[in-house]
C-alpha cells in the first residue's frame, strides 16, 4: 500500500490543467505557451499552470490569493479538508475531461527550468506603457512616439515599483520567459535587473511582413534609442539584455530565420572594445544560417542612447524618430 507522502506526490504529478478543464476551466490560447498554460473559469478565476524540472505541477491564481499544486486547488475549490482532498483525487482518473465545456487541451505543459508561471503572473500584473515611461521619455530621451508605436506595443509595461519592463522570449512557441527592468532619476542613479526565476532569452518589436532588417542591440535602451535616431521603416528589432548565452544565440538563429526573404541583420552594438567583442558572437551565432550580417555602431565611442543623448542636448528639444 502506498505511503501518505508518496500518495500526495503522486496527486502533484497529475496533469494540472486537464483536471482544471474537468472543473470547468478553459484555456485561454493567446495567453499561454508551452511553459505556461493560462485558464479561465466563468466566475472570474485566472490560473497559470506551469511544471517545474522535476514534473511537479504548481498554478498561481491570478485573481485570486491561492496558489499551490492541485492540492491547493481542489481544496481552494471545494473547501476540503486533506482527507477529502485525497478522497477526490483518489477518485479522479482523468475521465471528467471528456464532459469538460471545452475539447481535450492542445498540449501538455512542459517542463522548465525557469520559474515560469511566476514570471508570467508578475508581467500580468503590470501595466502597459501606453502613454511611454517617464524615465525612458525624460532621462533617456527616447520619445513617446517611438514608445507607443505599434511595433511596440505591449512591448514596455510598468511594474509596481514603476520600473520600465521589457518582456523575453524563448525560441519557437515558449514565449514569455522574462523581464528586463530600467529605472532612474534625474540624479543619475539608474536600476537594472532581470524578472526573479526569469530567463535571458530576446526582446523583441513586433514583426511585419515588410521587414526587411533585424536590428540587434545589446540593451532595450539601445534599441529605443536607435529607433529614435533612425526610424523604425523595415526595421525588426531585437536586444538581448547583455552579453549572449547559448540559449539566445538559439534564438538569434531563430530569429533571423524568420525574417523575410531578402533581409539582413544589423548589429548595433556600442563602439568600444566590449561592443565589438558583443557583435563578435553574435557574428558567430549567425553563423550557420544564410543572412548578409553588416555591423552598425555609434560614429563615437558609447553606445546608442549615449548618441540621442548629446543630439537632444545639442537640440534642446525632443528628438523626433526617423
Amino acid at each position: 500500500m502506498i505511503d501518505r507522502k508518496a500518495e500526495l506526490d503522486q496527486f502533484k504529478r497529475i496533469n494540472l490543467a486537464e483536471y482544471a478543464a474537468s472543473r470547468g476551466f478553459v484555456m485561454d490560447r493567446r495567453a499561454s505557451s508551452r511553459h505556461s498554460m493560462v485558464m479561465r473559469h466563468p466566475r472570474g478565476d485566472k490560473l497559470i499552470i506551469s511544471r517545474d524540472a522535476s514534473g511537479l505541477y504548481y498554478y498561481f491564481n491570478a485573481k485570486g490569493s491561492d496558489s499551490g499544486t492541485i492540492i491547493d486547488l481542489v481544496g481552494s475549490l471545494d473547501g476540503s479538508n486533506l482527507g477529502e482532498i485525497r478522497k477526490t483525487l483518489r477518485a479522479y482518473d482523468g475521465s471528467q475531461l471528456a464532459n469538460a465545456p471545452t475539447p481535450t487541451l492542445p498540449f501538455v505543459v512542459e517542463p522548465a527550468t525557469h520559474d515560469a508561471a511566476g514570471v508570467l503572473k508578475a508581467w500580468m500584473e503590470m501595466k502597459d506603457a501606453t502613454a511611454g515611461h517617464s524615465y525612458l521619455t525624460e532621462h533617456r530621451g527616447i520619445s513617446a512616439e517611438v514608445q507607443t508605436h505599434p511595433i511596440f506595443s505591449g512591448r514596455i509595461r510598468i511594474d509596481r515599483r514603476g520600473n520600465a519592463a521589457f518582456p523575453h522570449f524563448g525560441p519557437g512557441n515558449t514565449g514569455l520567459c522574462g523581464f528586463e527592468l530600467k529605472n532612474g532619476n534625474a540624479n543619475g542613479t539608474t536600476f537594472t535587473g532581470f524578472s526573479p526565476g526569469g530567463l535571458k532569452a530576446l526582446h523583441c518589436s513586433r514583426p511585419r511582413d515588410t521587414d526587411r532588417e533585424a536590428v540587434i542591440c545589446e540593451t532595450a535602451i539601445d534599441m529605443l534609442s536607435l529607433a529614435t535616431l533612425e526610424g523604425t521603416e523595415r526595421r525588426r528589432f531585437f536586444s538581448t539584455a547583455g552579453q549572449i548565452s547559448p540559449l539566445q544565440a538559439e534564438c538569434l538563429r531563430s530569429a533571423a530565420n524568420r525574417m523575410p526573404r531578402g533581409s539582413r541583420v544589423v548589429i548595433a552594438t556600442d563602439n568600444d572594445d566590449g561592443g565589438i567583442a558583443f557583435a563578435s558572437k553574435i557574428e558567430e551565432a549567425l553563423r550557420p544560417v544564410d543572412i548578409p550580417i553588416v555591423r552598425h555602431m555609434p560614429p563615437t565611442s558609447g553606445d546608442w542612447n549615449d548618441v540621442l543623448l548629446q543630439k537632444r542636448d545639442c537640440s534642446g528639444t525632443e528628438i523626433r524618430f526617423g
